[in-house]
């Protein structure tokens, strides 16, 4: 099984009978480009784990544009933040960037035996370190760099997302029009 290889891999401390239960909690959703995770104002415990593919978190504005707040691709976790910690409805939709498998669960099953099992706690705690870092810095991205700059961390971290999400998607993540967008990538390029 190709997703408890991944697990492994990127957990070498979950014992193989630890993932069979984390697999347990779970099943394999196929989403094509567009389909909808979750959407904003659904109050959900479900968790989705990329397998394969991308998913996007986005907000609409006040004048109705798609923000993109994050990318999540393989092995990296798609879920709605406000509902799992706050216990609210969604604040952003989740949707497909491209055909993508997911291995979805129930995150309130699986923070329960984080409660009682140390493995269980040890994954809780990287899973939330993971998007507590991404969290940070891409805070630190918008309030001490410019958009040039941040679009040269993102081609140096996660070089892929270019090649792989949409202009428009990539530019509301950046926090600039896509027309700004094509002007930094041609001057970033030109100086390389």
């Amino acid at each position: 099984m190709e997703l408890f290889q991944k697990i492994k891999d990127k957990y070498p401390y979950l014992p193989e009978d630890r993932i069979l239960d984390v697999l347990s909690l779970g099943e394999i959703v196929m989403l094509n480009v567009g389909d909808i995770f979750i959407k904003e104002g659904e109050k959900t415990s479900k968790a989705g784990l990329v397998i394969e593919g991308m998913m996007r978190n986005y907000i609409v504005n006040d004048n109705g544009e798609e923000v993109t707040v994050v990318f999540a691709t393989e092995m990296q976790p798609s879920v709605p933040y406000s509902s799992f910690f706050l216990g609210r409805a969604a604040s952003e939709t989740t949707a497909a960037v491209e055909p993508t498998i997911l291995f979805v669960m129930d995150f309130l099953a699986f923070k329960s035996r984080s409660k009682s099992d140390l493995l269980y706690a040890r994954l809780y705690a990287d899973l939330l370190e993971e998007g507590y870092l991404a969290a940070i810095e891409r805070i630190e991205d918008f309030t001490r760099t410019k958009p040039e700059q941040r679009y040269q961390r993102l081609l140096d971290t996660r070089g892929f997302l270019i090649e792989r999400a949409p202009l428009k998607y990539l530019a509301s993540y950046l926090g600039i029009t896509p027309v700004s967008l094509s002007r930094i990538r041609k001057r970033v390029s030109q100086n390389r």
